[in-house]
């Protein structure tokens, strides 16, 4: 019972098959690990007939890891962890051969042959320092691979910043995008454990990771071999650092402000405060109890202050006044209304201080910790530990900028626990076997116990708010909507790998891992009665009653004082309800209570061939995924019928086999062509497939809504791409790749209408796009002083829609007269993160133990943004639709550090400055310039709106206008002390 259909091979099988393939698999194959242990191979041969020796010993020191040479004098190693290791080859009648320094990259192989002497010719030992080659020629993919020494001589503290420095990589508001794909298209990978965040639109991943805790961090910006899922676009694959053989650590303690005069941007930015920011990092690391048990720790703790900042005109409370103030003035004043409109409103009302601070303050704490224990040589047991906990109070935005104290608390916490174990029984085989528990969380809330003001100026939530311009007048946060033991995601994986060196050229890896997801979904919030909607002010009449004769037309403090002793204050007793309720359980539109608990399965086998020089990296992967939801058949049924039971069924289980194949072949000594290509699934994100509670509406409750979806297919990709790494000099190489990506059956919103003519949405596989490119890179291996890399991307990357929410709609008719017709308007358009050019530099000036200076630099064009008409008012906007360009932006940081030594105390002071040149990119533009300092407005309105703000009083044009989150971030230095220990 299953049927081919489509380029994607899927496969659709009933419901029973699934778990009968699975349990196939899983009795043959057993993780879906990344790649975290690399391979040294190489020839031994007699330095003085070229002839190979067979039974030499050739170790790595300091590990149990050696191999023996074969007939032909040819060896490997694998199971290797990243990093630089010295080989030492022993063979009886020659003198011992010592290579120092060799670099092992994860899942590539480090050739290091080795000629040796005879002991009659020179008894003395050789010692020789390896020579990191200039190029992979085993890479069959765009990939790039940063050690934990060159992150350490960057200006990063992010490993974000290290990511989009490379070639591919586009940075918009802090969402990555790998050539030309959405930013959930990223697969985080820490020790071939995958933590992505499944559930959110905008991805990212579940585990806060350090720059301190990274070994070697890996980002593939192009196809990916079978052993990667859960993924579209691309893979960060960090591998952390491994407990020390002796104790040692690491202190480091920074602070730092804004250090910029672009105060008519950002207020108060020239208030330099060098504690502004506090950051303390450190790392221990060494045996436990024995040389059998390591251990490795690392801890982080940052707080800081907002580049934003306020200017308390008005507190919470005045919201109840100035909003009386303007009702009392349409009651009592509506004939000294202007032509504007405008209310003038007294600067008694205003009641802040005018005192100046950050608008949100925040702290960030995370930990990490590795318990490694050896038990035997070739078997390992490691408990791993990752947690965070973030708060701030208050938020950044634009809002508050003049009424700050009505600002609530947000908060975010996960802990995630992984428990590997490691066996090698042979020298060509290991396996391993993984277990992972992944836990988030997050809230915000004003009061969690949603108190509410009735009296105004009372403790909690205020109920009566003011706002002008965008700006809050006197308000406080809303009501909490969460509950104790809710909103929550959960994650159990197991994984497990076998890795198999067949032979001198076969390299086989098979794996499998088995996700189970728990996520709580829940909002309950409070919604406002019909009483006090309409009373919230009480008509004229019944506030002139209670006055005399002679003040039927009251002042404002007579209305005021009404209000504020009369009205609110007896408001409960007199309507016999609370102003806010919480929503009943029968207006289900209106609140969220329900699990997601989808199972998903993945196996995957892959052989990398090697041939000499000649690389093939082929494989095929099979994806499984059961929603364990239910879905309306018939969608176009009648409202009340749309989710009853008669109506639902249950999603398919989805099936998907990939095939990933690459090529690398030797085209000179120093260079080496490569060519990929591979099909790529990931299902969209539970936030969205899953949006609502299945329960049966009415027509009320269905007409508007967006509703999830099941039965999504998953999201496809066909990459292909082609490349040339050419050594330029022994430390120089070159790297020029042209590549396509095709996206297929991404999310998309599909507009429904009932047969009794009710109109919702709903999410499908509706939208698609391109994205072709090339990327030039040019970096050197290290070698001396200097080390570094520049790279340029040409990316064209276009797409039916950029936001899956978006549904553009036409509506013609057939002739004057006649019946509307609705079409949706699909158009291949520049997604919003098409950047078609970027440029991105980082250089190293390095004398280890001395001093270090190093810098990135990044240059790139303008996004798209969709242009408006002042003047055109028939000019619809989807006519243009990110027809234009922003401008260029760019930037210049530095990191530069001293190292001192006290007393056998290595420490080191730095100097870390971003954004040197104090220059503000334009992120974000009004669509009438194109410029983020820029509003064009026809001279008449122009005018008008400068007279509606004079007559009120509250704020200038200037003010008005200036959009700060349009705006990159202004310089900004830190300075700090590290000791090492």
């Amino acid at each position: 019972m299953f049927r081919y259909f489509n380029h994607s091979m899927r496969i659709h099988f009933s419901a029973q098959y699934p778990f009968l393939v699975l349990f196939l698999l899983f009795t043959f194959y057993s993780n879906l690990n990344a790649g975290t242990t690399g391979k040294i191979a190489g020839r031994i041969i007699d330095k003085s007939t070229g002839d190979p020796l067979p039974g030499a010993n050739i170790i790595l020191e300091g590990t149990n890891l050696g191999a023996s040479s074969d007939l032909n004098g040819k060896y490997y190693i694998i199971n290797i962890p990243p990093g630089k290791y010295t080989l030492v080859v022993h063979y009886i009648g020659y003198a011992k051969f010592t290579v120092k320094n060799i670099t092992v990259i994860a899942d590539r192989t480090t050739i290091q042959d080795a000629a040796l002497n005879p002991k009659a010719l020179r008894g003395k030992e050789v010692v020789v320092e390896a020579k990191r080659p200039v190029i992979q020629k085993d890479r069959t993919q765009s990939a790039s691979v940063v050690s934990s020494e060159t992150v350490k001589l960057m200006p990063v503290t992010e490993v974000k910043e290290v990511v989009a420095l490379q070639a591919g990589v586009v940075d918009i508001g802090g969402a990555l995008h790998f050539r030309g794909g959405r930013s959930r298209e990223i697969s985080y990978i820490i020790d071939g454990i995958p933590v992505n965040n499944n559930y959110s639109q905008g991805g990212g991943s579940n585990v806060a990771i350090e720059n301190s805790m990274i070994k070697e961090l890996e980002v593939i910006s192009g196809t990916f071999n079978a052993e990667y899922g859960q993924a579209q676009s691309g893979i960060i694959n960090v591998i952390t650092k491994r407990p020390a053989k002796h104790y040692s650590g690491n202190l480091q303690i920074y602070s730092g402000d804004w250090l910029s005069n672009k105060n008519d941007i950002f207020l108060g930015v020239n208030n330099f405060n060098p504690f502004s920011e506090k950051d303390i990092q450190i790392g221990l690391t060494g045996p436990l109890f024995s040389d059998k048990i390591g251990f490795f720790v690392t801890g982080r703790y940052n707080n800081s202050q907002s580049l934003e900042w306020y200017e308390r005109r008005y507190m919470p409370y005045d919201g109840w006044r100035i909003e009386a103030y303007r009702e009392w003035f349409k009651k009592y004043k509506a004939m000294d209304l202007s032509t504007s409109q405008a209310i003038p409103i007294p600067d008694s009302l205003r009641t802040g201080d005018f005192s100046r601070g950050p608008l949100a303050i925040g702290s960030r704490s995370d930990f990490s910790a590795k318990l490694s224990f050896y038990p035997r040589p070739g078997m390992s047991l490691i408990y791993q530990s990752f947690g965070f906990l973030n708060k701030q109070k208050g938020n950044t935005s634009r809002a508050f900028r003049y009424q700050p104290d009505g600002r609530g608390i947000s908060r975010g916490w996960g802990i995630t626990h992984n428990l590997h174990f490691h066996h090698m029984p042979w020298k060509n085989f290991f396996y391993n076997l993984a277990f992972s528990y992944q836990y988030n969380k997050g809230e915000s809330y004003y009061r969690k116990d949603n108190r509410q003001a009735i009296v105004p100026g009372e403790p909690g939530i205020q109920l009566v708010s003011a706002s002008a311009d965008g700006f809050s007048l006197g308000s406080t946060d809303w009501f909490y909507p969460g509950k104790k033991g809710k909103n929550y995601r959960k994650k159990y994986q197991f994984n497990g790998n076998i890795n198999w060196q067949i032979d001198r050229y076969n390299f086989v890896k098979a794996g499998f891992i088995l996700i189970k997801h728990n996520i709580s979904v829940y909002s309950h919030g409070y919604r406002s009665t019909q009483e006090w909607a309409n009373n919230q002010f009480p008509v004229s009449y019944q506030i002139e009653d209670s006055l005399t004769q002679e003040s039927r037309n009251p002042t404002f403090n007579e209305y005021w004082n009404y209000l504020d002793n009369v009205w609110w204050k007896n408001w409960e007793q007199t309507f016999k309800t609370k102003p806010y309720i919480t929503v009943p359980d029968s207006e289900i539109a209106l609140w969220s209570d329900y699990n997601i608990k989808p199972t998903e399965a993945a196996f995957y086998v892959q052989d990398k061939l090697e041939l000499g020089e000649l690389i093939l990296n082929t494989g095929l992967r099979l994806d499984i995924f059961k929603a364990n939801a239910k879905y309306p058949v018939q969608l176009r049924t009648e409202a009340t019928n749309l989710y009853s039971e008669q109506n639902l069924a249950e999603a398919s289980t989805k099936i998907q086999l990939s095939p990933r194949i690459g090529l690398s072949f030797p085209i000179s000594d120093r260079g080496a062509f490569h060519a990929s290509y591979g099909h790529f699934f990931q299902m969209p994100s539970f936030q969205y497939m899953f949006n609502g509670q299945i329960r049966p509406m009415t027509r009320i409750t269905l007409d508007g809504r967006l509703l999830g979806n099941a039965n999504l297919k998953p999201e496809k990709t066909i990459a292909y791409e082609i490349g040339l790494q050419q050594g330029i000099t022994r430390t120089i190489a070159l790297d020029v790749t042209a590549y396509y990506k095709d996206f297929r059956n991404l999310l998309g919103i599909e507009q429904v209408t009932t047969i009794d003519a009710v109109g919702y949405t709903h999410f499908i596989n509706r939208d698609y796009g391109t994205d072709k490119g090339i990327s030039i890179s040019l970096s050197t291996s290290g070698a001396g002083m200097i080390s570094g890399g520049i790279n340029y991307t040409l990316s064209f990357a276009n797409g039916s829609s950029s936001d899956p929410k978006e549904l553009r709609l036409i509506q013609t008719a057939t002739r004057i007269g006649g019946k509307a017709e609705t079409f949706i308007d699909r158009k291949i358009l520049p997604l919003n993160w098409d950047q078609r050019h970027t440029l991105n530099a980082y250089v190293n000036f390095n004398k280890p133990k001395n001093w270090s200076i190093g810098f990135i630099g990044s240059m790139m064009s303008g996004t798209p943004y969709t242009p408006t008409f002042i003047e055109r008012f028939d000019i619809l906007t989807r006519e243009y639709k990110n027809a234009a360009y922003k401008p260029v932006r760019w930037n210049v940081d530095l990191k530069a550090k001293k190292y001192l030594h006290f007393d056998g105390l290595n420490t080191a002071i730095f100097l870390k400055v971003d954004y040197i040149f104090d220059h503000l990119n334009q992120n974000f533009v009004h669509s009438s310039t194109g410029r983020a300092d820029e509003i064009a407005r026809l001279p008449e309105v122009e005018n008008l709106l400068i007279e509606r703000l004079r007559q009120e009083g509250q704020f200038t044009l200037h003010e008005v206008d200036v959009r700060p989150e349009y705006f990159s971030k202004p310089r900004r230095v830190q300075l700090g002390l590290e000791v090492l220990f």
